[in-house]
């Protein structure tokens, strides 16, 4: 009877210390395993078309199938898409084409069925941006429009400077680049700053000659790419703090235009008078460049014409444009430069969006 009590006890110490050891342990549970081959859906390419010929398209190639569809818009919808398509991009469950002979703003789903065309008459809108449930367009007329994205109506105005382009938020203010480009010879020289709580000009930036395209990095900092008078006033590529609202830095890189992806920008020139091009890689940790030629493999580029980078994989892809009169093609890239694939794209493709 003592040995049954014994073991009787024995059994409820260890059972007592089993449930006192899995009480104490508050280790948080393993994450799930991430998703097995996690990709993209797709890539849409914004083509421009030619301006008054009211042919701009939008191509999507399909990464499961390698299916290039000529122009979703028109498969979708049943009309072109208008005349110069200057910008697209996607915020929430939507994606915003900028049309700017058309004088429009084309809202649609993701697979491009149209949703509404916000009327824009007279104002010529070039660059869209997104911030807390609005959409800020750049236009042509000087003013930078607020459209509220669940309405999609416009809800503010303001006036921002000389054919104001390029434009992004960073450090919960708007940047927004007067270029002056109809002005020529007299290009602007200034990057707008919006307060986006009371949608008034704080204050301008002075850069150089004829800035178009402001990208923000890790919301501390805006890149600006200036293109100069095509003349003896070259490009430029600068940085601008957006603590103090101060150019930081000026690179003294002829930059026609880039995209940023990690802590990485990926940069490019096109010289119209010469066709000289060339693709660098900047790291904007170091402010060193990487890479002098980004494309190792020989692969041609004649007219880089836009690019972007795949988020997921860190594929870059560069559109050709090559005489801006016949249909271009988008060139994939592995991170180390290496050509993956190609597709044809449409006329003067210059906007290339991931599909997640």
């Amino acid at each position: 009877m003592r040995i049954k009590t014994l073991n009787f006890k024995l059994i409820s110490i260890l059972l007592g210390c089993l449930i006192t050891i899995c009480a104490c342990d508050h280790r948080p549970p393993e994450p799930p395993p991430p998703p097995v081959n996690a990709q993209a859906d797709g890539i849409y390419v914004l083509n421009e078309g030619l301006f008054q010929m009211n042919n701009s398209t939008l191509s999507y190639y399909e990464f499961t199938n390698n299916k290039v569809t000529e122009d979703l818009f028109l498969e979708k919808n049943h009309r072109g898409l208008g005349d110069v398509g200057n910008d697209l991009q996607i915020y929430g469950s939507k994606m915003y084409a900028v049309v700017n002979n058309s004088n429009r703003v084309e809202v649609m789903t993701k697979d491009a069925t149209s949703i509404k065309a916000i009327d824009l008459s007279g104002k010529q809108p070039r660059k869209i941006a997104f911030h807390a449930g609005k959409a800020y367009v750049s236009c042509f007329d000087g003013d930078v429009v607020r459209i509220d994205t669940t309405s999609l109506e416009v809800d503010g105005t303001v006036h921002s400077g000389s054919n104001p382009e390029g434009l992004c938020v960073c450090n919960g203010k708007l940047y927004v680049a007067n270029s002056g480009g109809l002005n020529a010879p007299n290009y602007g020289t200034t990057i707008s700053v919006i307060n986006l709580n009371t949608f008034a000009v704080e204050k301008g930036i002075t850069v150089s000659a004829n800035p178009c395209i402001v990208q923000s990095y890790n919301n501390q900092y805006v890149y600006v790419c200036s293109r100069g008078n095509y003349g003896n006033i070259p490009y430029s590529f600068q940085k601008i703090d957006a603590n103090s609202d101060v150019v930081v830095k000026d690179y003294q890189l002829e930059v026609l235009n880039m995209a940023i992806y990690d802590h990485y920008a990926y940069l490019y020139n096109y010289d119209y008078s010469s066709s000289a091009s060339w693709i660098k890689v900047l790291d904007l940790n170091t402010d060193m460049i990487t890479k002098e030629n980004f494309i190792t493999d020989g692969t041609n580029i004649q007219t880089p014409y836009g690019i972007t980078v795949n988020a997921l994989n860190g594929d870059v892809y560069i559109a050709d444009a090559y005489n801006f009169t016949v249909n271009g093609d988008v060139y994939c890239f592995d991170k180390d430069g290496k050509k993956k694939f190609s597709f044809a794209a449409g006329l003067n493709p210059g906007n290339l969006l991931i599909k997640n």
